[in-house]
């Protein structure tokens, strides 16, 4: 398999991003084109994008080796078990499923077929985690504390925030810490919706001490992705939207010179250099290489289920409390 055949179901925001990302990643990608159950959305965008509009998902699945799901989360499972029939390799854009039993469903359906299913949990394959690996190799981890911010937009509005946005920072925690928690405590607001939850915080404590504080938001105008993390012997910024990572170290650096004069330096601020790449070509072509040398994806149906399970607890919390 030498250039991979891909299909997108789902032609969306999210959709179309993956239909401009795969079109550039030729010829490591074949896009064979993609399906929409909004017959005029897909015509529009069949058009746009100079690629194909099939009519039914059926019909894509005969062309191609491997899908994209970016459907509406209530469509996942049904899309995903369909591919998985079909012995389709999935990338499943996040959350993996509307509820955990689907989750689980799925991963088994693509295990029983030999699938390779990978989750889109995007800030996987954002640079600045590949930095924080070497940042956080000999440090000792006090505390973390995600913001995750964003403007409303009435096209993501088929889950609550917890799903939609705190879920990223839910699987980088997962990631950091890799711990069994010990207590969650969550409060949120309902603010342009009856239903969904528009504004949520979470605090976590880890049976290793380590506590996470997490802020998610869809009713914020300043977008905003930052991660601050206290360690013992610094603190560390992580900027996930510019992508930049700033350390303030202490240091008992002290300098006494002529006339009297004392000179002391209290901490040294460290800035890391990150390399810039296309967070969303990054995923897809790692989900190719996993398909191609059958190997588990960075963030498998697994990693996206402990995530899951999280963000019920989180949401369940604070919908039993309104």
């Amino acid at each position: 398999m030498n250039s991979m055949k891909l299909g997108i179901i789902g032609a969306g925001r999210m959709g179309c991003n993956h239909i401009r990302t795969c079109k550039e990643l030729y010829p490591q990608v074949e896009l064979a084109g993609f399906f929409d159950s909004n017959q005029q959305r897909a015509k529009d965008v069949a058009a746009k994008c100079y690629t194909t509009a099939f009519p039914t998902v059926n019909d894509l699945l005969k062309t191609v080796d491997a899908v994209i799901v970016a459907a509406p989360t209530p469509f996942h499972c049904q899309y995903g078990l369909l591919c998985a029939e079909k012995k389709k390799h999935l990338l499943m854009e996040k959350p993996i499923c509307q509820t955990q039993e689907e989750a689980r469903q799925l991963i088994q359906a693509c295990k029983d077929n030999g699938v390779i299913l990978q989750v889109g949990h995007i800030e996987r394959f954002n640079p600045v985690i590949k930095a924080l690996t070497s940042v956080l190799k000999n440090e000792q981890i006090i505390s973390l504390d995600f913001r995750r911010l964003s403007p409303f937009d009435r096209e993501f509005f088929d889950c609550d925030v917890i799903h939609d946005l705190m879920i990223h920072d839910l699987d980088i925690m997962n990631w950091i810490v890799d711990c069994k928690i010990d207590t969650i405590y969550a409060h949120g607001k309902c603010i342009f919706s009856e239903q969904h939850i528009d504004y949520g915080q979470a605090l976590i404590r880890f049976a290793n001490d380590i506590l996470v504080s997490l802020t998610a938001s869809r009713v914020t105008e300043d977008k905003m992705r930052m991660l601050t993390i206290h360690t013992k012997n610094s603190c560390i910024y992580v900027d996930f939207l510019n992508r930049m990572i700033t350390i303030y170290r202490r240091t008992a650096f002290k300098l006494e010179m002529e006339y009297d004069i004392h000179y002391k330096q209290e901490n040294i601020i460290e800035k890391v250099f990150i390399q810039t790449n296309d967070p969303l070509k990054e995923e897809i072509s790692s989900f190719v290489h996993s398909v191609k040398n059958n190997q588990i994806p960075v963030a498998d149906g697994f990693t996206a289920l402990k995530a899951l399970e999280i963000a019920d607890i989180i949401s369940k919390l604070i919908y039993t409390k309104r």
